[in-house]
């Protein structure tokens, strides 16, 4: 990873929410993830207001290895590139998916337990992601962010036919 990458994850934290529970889900995408100002557990109910998490992360690793093991690397970029200028890019997985070890895209409307939230800056971005994202399947069908294969913006897929095979 290049000196000049920076990787911020955060998500919020609901007054109903256990912290300890939102900071296991969170680290089990990003285990390094470790934000100052995490509160304390306290009674229900209560009156305090939810509190947004943030702190930077060395790496994707994690996250990418988990849609690596569920195939879904084509998947990832498309998810990761679809808000991005070429430099930065924000992008949001589930948070309850990442409490159960799962990764798992956000694309339209924030699901049940929230979003953990994902800003990179890098320069060549999009040739970072693809490089990170490469898989076997790749020499047989390039990938690129943006390209014709992508999901649409509503996270539907493209239909497409490999007409060397017909």
């Amino acid at each position: 990873m290049g000196a000049s990458m920076e990787i911020v994850v955060a998500t919020t934290l609901l007054n109903h929410e256990r912290p300890d529970l939102v900071l296991d889900a969170v680290r089990k995408m990003f285990p390094d993830w470790s934000p100052e100002n995490m509160p304390e557990r306290g009674s229900f109910p209560t009156n305090s207001s939810s509190v947004r998490l943030v702190s930077n992360v060395e790496s994707l690793g994690t996250m990418i290895e988990e849609a690596r093991n569920h195939r879904i690397l084509d998947t990832a970029l498309d998810a990761m590139t679809l808000n991005s200028d070429g430099e930065i890019s924000t992008f949001s997985l589930s948070r309850q998916a990442a409490a159960a070890g799962k990764c798992s895209f956000v694309v339209d409307e924030s699901p049940l337990g929230g979003t953990i939230d994902i800003t990179i800056k890098q320069n060549d971005l999009d040739g970072y992601l693809t490089n990170l994202t490469d898989h076997p399947g790749r020499d047989s069908v390039p990938r690129r962010p943006g390209d014709d294969l992508a999901m649409n913006e509503d996270g539907s897929s493209t239909e497409w036919i490999d007409t060397r095979r017909l």
